[in-house]
Parts: C-alpha cells; structure tokens; sequence
C-alpha cells in the first residue's frame, strides 16, 4: 500500500471537535472529560445556546470538520475560516466531497440539521466556551502536531498511523491514497476515525502538560487503571496469542458485551490492545506489545524525572 500521510493542525478543528463531542452522546460518554464535564459545560452557557444544542441534531458539524481536514486552511486565522464558512452552501461542501472524496450524491442524505443551523452554532460555541479555554491546550495539541511532521520520515505509513494513533492497524485498504491525521484534546482518549473510498481521518488523542508540577500525565493513569481490573488482565491475556473479534472476547471471558466494552475502551485508549482494520471484516484485537513495553519506560520517567 502507497499512501500520502499528512498530519494537520489548525485551532479550527479543535472548536469543531469539543462541539461535536458535547452533543453526541457517543463521544461524551467515552471520554476523559465525560459527562461531567458537558453537565458543568451546559450550566455555562448562555440559555438560547444550551437549548439548541440540546433540540438540534448536529450531524453536520462531523461533515464540516471532515471539509475543512480536507481543504488548505493551517495559515488562515480562524474568524477568516467561520466567515469563510459562513459563505459556503451546504451544496457546494457535498460537491467537494464527491469530488475529492469520491462518495455517491446521496452519501449524507441522512443527516439531520441544517448546514446554516450548525455554523451559527458553531460560532455561538465559539464565543460561550472555546473563547475560555486554557491557551495551554491549544499549545500542546500544535506541539505535538510539530513533533509528528519531524517523525514522518522515520517510519512507513502503515508504522506511523499505528504509532500515531497508539495501535490501529490498517490492513488491505488498496484504494486508499491519503491520510490525514490530526491532534485531537476533547475526545481523548479516544481514537476518532471516517474511512471513505480513497481517504482515511484519525483524529488522535493528545495529552496535555500537567497542570501542576510534578503532576503525573492522563495517560500515564489511564494505563495504571487499565491494568488494575483482573478481567482487563486476562483479556490481555487471551490476545497474546491471536487475533480475535469482540464476539470470541466476549465468549471467553463470559461478561455482559457492555462490560466487555467498557473494557475494551480502557484498553485500546491505554494503547495495550491493537485495533485490526480492514475493509472486509470487522475490528480484530490482539496484545500490543509495545504498549506493554511503554508502561515501563513511562512509569521510570515519571518516577525519575532526573535521568531524563
């Protein structure tokens, strides 16, 4: 497989992001900042705004994100970018999708909302919530967008998408030409992914700079925590050996499939369980090494800040 790899970075896509997460139930229960977060977040808002993001249904806020991924925007300011937004139809963001994307017409006739309705959203967010986010965020997210474009080079596309997005594997995607991958903060720990004909996005998760001195990083806890729970040990057990589906995981390991889920969330976002993709088949699981061997190299880093 030959692809082009592009990582990409512009505030824009985090904006567009924390408003996708808030209002998608999917997104918000999975997260680090979870559902207290958007409950302190709503109380927050201004009352026009909370009870539209609330009533409206805002499946073209993934679809706006995904057309900007796509279009050459890391040098624009981001007030140009939601004016410029503003005067872009809905007819003519579906027309670059089928263009450069190659999807059928009638790929997003399913989505509810409107594509005017979401921009002025978007802006209303803008004011009410992203306007007060810790500049330190953005910060991190550019700084690790920066250190990902100097890695490029030193890895094959298909090691760098793994390492990029802490185990997913991509396997017998052919017609694929182009990834782009982007740092992402609200949806961490997370991996956000759309597959179409010729183009994947992963929207990968970042960690921020501890707040405090001498503070240990999300990540670090999350691996601390995935491995406190002895079904969590013995699913990593029985990965060892093959590859398996979420139905042989849930067979062998003889839990509810929600349980098993949540398990698996641990798992995936600590970067311990490899996540086998292929067009073909469902997802696949097996031990991520690496992962294993990063928990280490992590703990001593933390634990001896001096020899670093």
């Amino acid at each position: 497989m030959t692809w082009t790899i592009e990582v990409r970075f512009h505030p824009i896509f985090e904006l567009l992001n924390s408003l996708r997460v808030f209002t998608q139930p999917a997104f918000y229960k999975k997260t680090e900042m979870g559902v207290n977060w958007r409950k302190t977040v709503l109380k927050q808002l201004s009352g026009n705004l909370a009870d539209a993001l609330n009533s409206e249904q805002l499946e073209q806020i993934g679809l706006l994100s995904e057309y900007l991924l796509t279009k050459p925007v890391s040098n624009l300011p981001l007030e140009q970018l939601l004016d410029e937004l503003s005067d872009t139809t809905r007819k003519g963001v579906l027309e670059h999708f089928q263009n450069q994307m190659h999807v059928p017409k009638d790929y997003f006739s399913s989505a509810e909302g409107t594509f005017e309705t979401s921009i002025d959203l978007l802006k209303q967010w803008k004011k009410e919530y992203y306007d007060q986010l810790d500049p330190g965020t953005l910060t991190s997210l550019e700084e690790d967008f920066l250190e990902k474009q100097q890695q490029i080079t030193h890895y094959s596309p298909l090691d760098f998408v793994e390492k990029a997005t802490n185990g997913f594997v991509l396997r017998g995607y052919d017609q694929v030409k182009k990834v782009i991958l982007y740092p992402a903060y609200h949806s961490s720990p997370i991996v956000t992914y759309s597959h179409y004909p010729q183009l994947h996005i992963y929207g990968y998760p970042v960690d921020l700079n501890p707040s405090l001195e001498g503070e240990p990083s999300p990540s670090l806890m999350q691996r601390g925590i995935a491995l406190s729970d002895k079904n969590r040990l013995r699913i990593l057990r029985f990965l060892e050996k093959k590859e398996r589906s979420f139905t042989d995981i849930v067979n062998f390991i003889g839990l509810a499939k929600s349980t098993v889920h949540h398990h698996m969330v641990l798992l995936r976002a600590s970067g311990l369980v490899q996540v086998i993709l292929s067009p073909t088949s469902s997802e696949r699981y097996r031990l991520r090494e690496q992962g294993l061997d990063n928990i280490f190299q992590n703990y001593h880093q933390y634990l001896f800040p001096s020899e670093v």
